[in-house]
């Protein structure tokens, strides 16, 4: 197998996610078989096995999800080529309390055990990528709190329909975001704050300003980046004084948003 093919297995444990472990597979050929303490979202962006699960034989395929409980177990019968998937295992308590949040009265059981779902699928790699980059607290939960409200639409009871949050609610999240934009801010905070829940918050958020607080939040530091730089200041003092965590953080999103790096802004000032 080539470098560029090179099997890779890593585990991480997310130090702001309570309760949610992630395991990243690049051409895997694993078999793995493996016994469910928690739940699981395994998106496959690359699948081939065949494998057990509730006493039935399926067969995974690229862009599948595949949907774990506690006290189930799965097998792999066959690998016939490297697979590459991310897993995102919830503690039970915390997928109870999500689901509860979302006006379940019941332990949530998943209704399939495999979806084929776009949406599933990207979500739990968005999750994965920013811990794995490791982006802002309040990214990563964010992150979390869309992929467990995707992963509710698949359990038995139906989810009631969600309200909208407040504008007054919003409004007070946006000025606290400006305020602090600078700041390591958290997901719980501006749910007290706007007293929506986490889920609720993210939704409602993103559907009155167009993104999601924690993208809201870059936007902001990128505007007030725009101008340190027209200033003078060195893009790395820049992304110390907006909060980003290193310099590399700071010159992606700011080319992300601009198209530019940060040091090529600052050449373009007259």
């Amino acid at each position: 197998m080539s470098s560029q093919q090179a099997e890779k297995i890593e585990w991480l444990v997310p130090a702001h996610l309570p309760g949610a472990d992630i395991l990243i597979a690049k051409n895997d050929l694993t078999a793995w078989h493996n016994f469910h303490e928690t739940y699981g979202f395994c998106a496959c962006g690359s699948a081939s096995a065949d494998i057990l699960y509730r006493r039935k034989k399926h067969t995974l395929q690229d862009g599948t999800t595949f949907l774990l409980e506690p006290g189930e177990s799965h097998r792999n019968i066959v690998v016939p080529r490297p697979q590459s998937f991310k897993v995102v295992f919830i503690a039970p308590s915390q997928f109870d309390a999500a689901g509860r949040e979302h006006g379940l009265s019941a332990t949530p059981h998943f209704r399939s055990g495999f979806v084929d779902d776009p949406n599933f699928l990207e979500a739990t790699y968005r999750l994965c990528a920013s811990v794995e980059d490791r982006e802002t607290i309040l990214e990563q939960q964010s992150r979390l709190a869309v992929c467990l409200r995707v992963a509710l639409r698949y359990v038995e009871q139906s989810l009631p329909k969600a309200a909208d949050g407040g504008h007054d609610a919003i409004k007070r999240v946006k000025a606290y975001l400006l305020e602090r934009f600078d700041e390591s801010v958290t997901l719980d905070e501006l749910s007290v704050l706007s007293r929506l829940s986490p889920f609720h918050l993210v939704r409602s958020f993103a559907r009155h300003v167009g993104a999601p607080p924690h993208a809201y939040q870059i936007r902001v530091r990128i505007e007030r980046a725009r101008t340190l730089l027209r200033n003078g200041t060195a893009p790395a003092e820049a992304a110390h004084l907006l909060g980003f965590g290193d310099q590399s953080h700071f010159t992606r999103h700011f080319r992300r948003i601009m198209h530019v790096t940060p040091a090529q802004y600052a050449r373009a000032v007259r």
